[in-house]
């Protein structure tokens, strides 16, 4: 099985918290389960890849290639989403480029997925562009697509001036899509556009279905309760 692994972090190369851990493990254990792996994250400044080009980098460790998408003007930076002060106020740009990228690059290199696996808001626009931009894309017919949910806390949102800046119709400014309070919530979208959900525990899966847990977006997880799932 061809699988694309998509995240902002990835063990050993950059981390912040466990969603490095767990995309770095399950990138490795997928490749010694005999599947062909690609694992997409940024080129942050103090990784080496073994091969680099023009825009990505390059490092192959069994049946596992994790590619480094190159924006020296968006990664070449000290902290991975931010410094002591807050947030970069260009993650938005920075995330949709990476997102982009990704797709542009499986196709040149000729690697059609099975699965498109997304980790969080900062890889939700993978999948939110290929239910969009790509939906009709016969390079990505067979593709399916997962997205994990390690925190619901965090969730990408941004102002909706800025909504042009991920590139895809106004129609999807709605209640049912990306607009969340008047605002884009990348991960709403992710949650709506993917194929399949889960998060870190059946319990977790559980809790963010409620108003307590759901940080406000209980109601779109319950909708989709059926392709929800805890591991």
């Amino acid at each position: 099985m061809n699988i694309a692994i998509c995240s902002s972090e990835v063990f050993p190369f950059a981390k912040t918290g466990g969603l490095a851990d767990v995309a770095g493990a399950l990138s490795v254990a997928l490749g010694k389960l005999k599947n062909e792996v690609k694992v997409f994250m940024p080129l942050y400044k103090n990784i080496k890849p073994d091969k680099l080009y023009d825009d990505y980098g390059l490092t192959k460790e069994g049946n596992v290639e994790f590619i480094f998408i190159k924006n020296d003007v968006f990664f070449n930076r000290d902290g991975l989403y931010g410094t002591s002060s807050g947030d970069y106020p260009d993650n938005l740009e920075r995330f949709c480029f990476f997102s982009k990228k990704v797709l542009e690059i499986l196709k040149r290199i000729n690697f059609k997925p099975d699965i498109v696996h997304s980790h969080d808001w900062q890889a939700a626009p993978v999948i939110i562009y290929l239910k969009t931009i790509y939906k009709d894309d016969e390079f990505y017919k067979n593709a399916r697509t997962i997205l994990t949910i390690h925190n619901l806390a965090y969730q990408g949102i941004f102002n909706k001036e800025k909504y042009e800046v991920i590139g895809i119709s106004w129609d999807y400014f709605n209640m049912h899509c990306l607009e969340f309070y008047d605002k884009v919530n990348l991960l709403k979208g992710g949650i709506v556009f993917a194929d399949a959900i889960n998060t870190v525990s059946p319990n977790y899966a559980k809790q963010i279905q409620t108003p307590q847990y759901g940080c406000g977006l209980d109601g779109v997880l319950r909708e989709r309760a059926n392709r929800l799932f805890g591991i």
